[in-house]
């Protein structure tokens, strides 16, 4: 069993007492940002409501024994009554969310429950969110569904409405440094930062970003163009860059309002003196839409919408500048 992060102790202890008192809901949905815990949490899940002799631990939460045949059969990915659905980074289409209502409808090979785990369920079409509602509705006997997605709101509202939600929230700020084993100080930092609190050559790539992300926007139009290119380079090769955005963007808005923290680093902040509040606040603004376009419409051509992205911002800089 894999270690869970602190973080997730009340859901398992709230899922526990669900099971005990045979009223643990037929769907759940389990949202959080990634790394906050969501499929970790779905996998203890599973264990227990499939192992044979599950145990209460000294915090309440049910253990899976991990002897039994049914944990075995798990953690060698061949238990029958256990349906997983990841297309990872591709669309969830009608035909899979049939082939998991057949599973449903087939009684249960060892005679317990059924369980199906859909991973980014976010990623389903419309027309395999709408397959997914009879079952939802009318779930087989025995059954529980388990959705996960990083963002609720990417769900259609007849999907949300019809599954209990779990929301991940992870500590912020220095306790989610301890949780993580980090010696800093950051009153604001995030789980959505762990690629660089964990990874050396990230952090790094991400300096190299916000210092040229800084240079853009301060430079004069023809400085600005040749930064740009440079900019577009860094935005297409990394996954991060959209996110990287908007976190340099908050920064700086934090430097200008002067919401410091006594006890973070001066690294924390970044200061641009020739860029006004309403300028950064637009530029936050302009981030927002983009990334929201990015998240929810399935044709948009990422290259292509960061570019204009960056054209607007520097339209809004110049037109500041003026």
């Amino acid at each position: 069993m894999e270690n869970m992060n602190n973080w997730l102790i009340e859901h398992q202890q709230l899922l526990t007492a669900q099971i005990q008192g045979e009223n643990l809901p037929h769907a759940l949905l389990i949202s959080g940002i990634t790394g906050a815990g969501k499929l970790s949490l779905a996998n203890w899940l599973v264990q227990v409501l499939l192992c044979r002799h599950p145990d209460n631990n000294e915090l309440g939460i049910l253990i899976p024994c991990q002897q039994c045949k049914f944990c075995k059969l798990y953690r060698s990915k061949s238990f029958p009554d256990h349906l997983l659905i990841d297309n990872e980074d591709k669309t969830i289409g009608v035909d899979d969310i049939r082939q998991a209502n057949y599973f449903l409808e087939k009684t249960a090979q060892l005679g317990q429950a059924k369980t199906i785990m859909i991973a980014g369920a976010d990623k389903m079409t419309i027309a395999a969110a709408n397959a997914l509602l009879k079952t939802l509705e009318e779930p087989s006997k025995g059954s529980v569904i388990i959705l996960l997605t990083p963002d609720v709101d990417l769900l259609l509202p007849t999907i949300i409405s019809r599954c209990r939600l779990i929301a991940i929230r992870p500590p912020a700020g220095d306790a989610l440094l301890s949780e993580l084993g980090q010696n800093t100080r950051n009153a604001f930092v995030n789980l959505s930062h762990l690629p660089e609190l964990s990874d050396n050559e990230v952090n790094a790539q991400f300096e190299k970003f916000q210092q040229l992300f800084l240079g853009f926007i301060t430079k004069q139009k023809i400085a600005q163009q040749q930064n740009r290119a440079e900019l577009i380079q860094q935005i297409t090769e990394s996954p991060y860059a959209i996110r990287w955005l908007e976190k340099v963007t908050v920064t700086l808005m934090r430097t200008e309002n002067s919401w410091h923290s006594v006890e973070s680093n001066d690294s924390d902040f970044i200061k641009c003196n020739n860029i006004s509040r309403d300028t950064i606040w637009s530029i936050y603004q302009l981030i927002l839409n983009t990334n929201k376009q990015l998240k929810t419409l399935s044709q948009v051509n990422r290259q292509f919408s960061l570019e204009k992205l960056l054209v607007d911002i520097g339209n809004v800089c110049l037109k500041g500048e003026g």
